[in-house]
């Protein structure tokens, strides 16, 4: 039992995955990254264009200061960065007081142990700027080199005096400090603007900042629109090879796979889940890269202007990452929850669709409609879950840096009440950390798409990473046209799930060039059978042999390109008549695609058509009738040519006129060709070399037709229930059949079920 033990081990797996707490940045997300990675030359473009809108974006933002000084403060903008790269040298507060008499340069703060705190300099005393005004005395300062030894005369506070000579007058002296960074940076800024021109016309020094703020805010976003368009066009690139990984994984997934899991899930994994993952992606590489930078920026130019209340800030910073993690695992676990409940609803909605005429035969559109709309309550929860959480991020993360802004703007206040701090340095402050906030309710935005990416990566890998079929079941052995025989040698075969076997303890010879009918009831094992031919499942017990070699020691490809496969249900593609034909003969000619369409006597109803061979038929074939699809279908088989054909109720949905040509085209394939039929109708099997007939998984008889006939009370109930063919032709087996019948009763149930239970075992 390897092959069912796999699959259910697969399934134990995937549930136990389901149940273990989600991680915030899954291992499989991290593996969607390398997709994306692979194109790293526009991803790097897209971070350097981000790297260059977040600089800028801070620049524009630093535009407010120079703003504000020019509106609410008399002393300007120079004003403002003479005064404190002065007071920067000087090392203690100075600022210019305005009084009816003129400007009075006044000393605000002197640090405890600075040199002249000894000397008798204190608050509040006032400084003697003579000859120059007060302003060109701090740009005099302001200019001097480090090092430079200064000299002034200050008057104490109170004694109102502030003649050269006047008795209270004290001379000071002390060595100025080096200019540090920051007051070197404003100083060069501020240089590149006129001082006359500031100083002369506010205005138009207004119209002048605004023009260059807005001028780099266009280039900014400029940079910000190409970041975004080369992150979008490596993503997307690298989905579309995830794209085709998954198509090519599911086209080689055995049919294990699908018999255990359905294809619902699939589709939704294919559509929902790479969507998913796609969008995490660009927020990865895009918004969780720009709103980064973009704070950072900002956070770099909150501490140029106040770098101890920005480190008091960043208090806030591990409460921010609980919320985080707290928040987002919750996320990735509903929205995992979330995308298998779509797999459900698709599975519901596609199977309504497919039956969608019984659904209005039966009138149960009020059924169905109940049905989905419980599936849709359902899905709501999940979604509603969510929704719920994606919302409780950002508000939670914005309360915090209210929280943090509000207190930081208490101890501005404060500063600004203590004149430490005038209103525009405090408005610009504010406005700084407020803008803050953006980038952080953007990367609230950007971790619960992560969080939904992952949980689409989870389920995604989870088939990525499912063996292939012809890695877990492919031999190595070369496979060539049938020279000798195909045996079953006690083969016993069980469904994942199934209370008892398909087939039990089956013995079958089919040899070369020879036509086999396989007959039964529905659920006798005729349809397992040919599927263990084709490997499509191996079998738990016993062997399939092909030409002695167990099929699963030879390379599966090579034994499937020896098979022609009519199925139960005719497979038409959305595509064209021709492409369909010539499904798996991609190259044929049209004089081969139309000799095989002759062959099954379907050519002269696609020259009837409008567009012939180049005619689409629709979503599977929905524009032909079911014998049309079902010509179409032999035609393929026919145009493929192996040495092996396999009819599974080939011509269940042939019209009655058509029957017969079929039959004929069949017998003609048959005639130099291994031959498997499945029908329930006599008008199908007659012809066959042989007739196994199969009930309850086990072969209870086999022969040819009429001795079949006379002998196998199942065989006789089943041609008699099939739906109009009469007794055989032969004479000899029509009185041998009269002869039986008169003699006997109807047969029992238990005869039915019993054809000569002392045979040998049938080879």
């Amino acid at each position: 039992m390897t092959t069912i033990r796999m699959d259910l081990n697969s399934i134990i797996t995937d549930d136990a995955q389901r149940a273990r707490p989600a991680r915030l940045l899954s291992t499989q997300f991290i593996r969607t990254v390398g997709y994306a990675w692979a194109y790293r030359r526009l991803l790097v473009t897209g971070f350097f264009c981000a790297l260059l809108f977040a600089a800028l974006h801070a620049v524009s933002l630093a535009g407010v200061l120079p703003v504000l000084k020019l509106i609410l403060d008399e002393e300007g903008l120079h004003g403002w960065v003479d005064r404190t790269a002065a007071c920067r040298r000087l090392g203690f507060e100075v600022e210019i007081v305005r009084r009816t008499d003129g400007a009075a340069l006044t000393v605000r703060s002197v640090p405890d142990g600075h040199v002249l705190a000894s000397a008798g300099l204190n608050p509040g005393d006032v400084i003697d700027p003579t000859p120059a005004t007060p302003e060109a005395w701090l740009a005099e300062v302001a200019s001097k080199p480090g090092g430079a030894v200064f000299e002034f005369n200050a008057s104490p506070a109170g004694s109102g005096s502030r003649a050269p000579n006047a008795p209270a007058l004290i001379r000071h002296t002390l060595t100025l400090r080096a200019p540090d960074l920051k007051e070197s940076v404003k100083q060069r800024l501020v240089g590149l603007v006129d001082r006359q021109t500031l100083e002369g016309d506010r205005l138009k020094a207004l119209v002048v900042i605004l023009a260059i703020v807005c001028v780099v805010a266009v280039i900014a976003n400029v940079f910000r629109f190409l970041a975004e368009l080369f992150v979008s066009d490596a993503v997307l690139k690298g989905m579309i090879r995830l794209r085709a990984q998954l198509y090519d994984c599911v086209l080689q997934l055995p049919m294990s796979y699908f018999a255990a899991r359905g294809t619902a899930d699939l589709v939704t994994q294919f559509v929902q889940d790479v969507q998913e993952i796609q969008r995490g992606l660009l927020a990865f590489f895009g918004k969780l890269v720009t709103e980064p930078l973009k704070a950072g920026f900002i956070l770099a130019l909150a501490f140029f202007l106040d770098a101890r209340l920005t480190l008091a800030m960043l208090v806030i910073l591990p409460a921010a990452g609980s919320v985080f993690w707290a928040i987002g695992r919750q996320a990735r676990r509903a929205n995992r929850k979330l995308l298998q409940q779509y797999g459900v609803m698709i599975g519901g909605f596609s199977t309504v669709l497919s039956a969608i005429d019984v659904v209005k035969a039966y009138t149960t559109e009020a059924f169905e409609r109940r049905r989905l709309d419980e599936l849709d309550r359902r899905m709501f929860k999940h979604q509603f879950r969510l929704a719920a959480l994606q919302a409780a991020l950002p508000p939670a993360l914005e309360v915090l840096a209210v929280i943090g802004v509000s207190i930081a703007s208490v101890w501005l206040g404060s500063r600004v009440l203590d004149r430490q701090l005038n209103v525009s340095e405090f408005m610009q402050l504010a406005v700084v950390l407020g803008m803050l906030l953006d980038p952080i309710r953007k990367v609230a935005d950007v971790y619960t798409r992560i969080s939904r990416g992952s949980a689409g990566a989870d389920r995604i890998f989870r088939v990525l990473d499912t063996p292939p079929e012809e890695r877990e079941r492919g031999g190595d052995r070369d496979v060539g046209a049938l020279r000798d025989r195909i045996e079953l040698e006690s083969v016993t075969f069980m469904y994942p799930n199934a209370a008892s076997p398909a087939l039990s303890d089956v013995n079958l010879t089919i040899r070369r060039g020879e036509c086999v009918a396989l007959v039964g009831p529905n659920g006798s094992g005729k349809t397992t059978l040919v599927n263990l031919l084709l490997r499509f499942y191996d079998p738990q017990r016993g062997g399939v042999r092909y030409d002695g070699a167990d099929l699963r020691t030879l390379k599966l490809d090579q034994l499937r390109r020896q098979i022609s496969l009519v199925t139960q249900k005719s497979i038409i593609f959305d595509g064209t008549i021709r492409e369909n034909i010539a499904y798996g003969r991609e190259d044929a000619s049209d004089e081969l695609i139309r000799d095989a369409a002759r062959r099954a006597f379907a050519d002269e109803f696609i020259r009837a058509r409008r567009d012939g061979y180049e005619e689409r038929v629709g979503e599977g074939g929905i524009m032909l009738s079911g014998g049309q699809r079902q010509r179409i279908v032999i035609a393929r088989a026919i145009l493929r040519n192996a040495p092996i054909l396999i009819f599974d109720e080939a011509t269940s949905q042939v019209d009655t006129e058509s029957d017969e040509k079929i039959h004929r085209a069949i017998r003609e394939l048959a005639r130099d060709r291994t031959t498997i039929l499945i029908a329930h109708r006599p008008s199908t099997f007659r012809f066959a070399d042989r007739i196994v007939v199969l009930d309850g998984g086990r072969i209870v008889d086999a022969g040819e037709y009429d001795a079949l006939f006379v002998r196998c009370a199942l065989f006789r109930s089943l041609c008699a229930g099939a739906e109009s063919d009469a007794p055989p032709e032969n004479p000899p087996a029509a009185e041998a059949l009269s002869g039986v019948l008169s003699s006997r009763t109807s047969p029992s149930p238990s005869a039915v079920v019993a054809c000569e239970p002392d045979r040998e075992p049938l080879r």
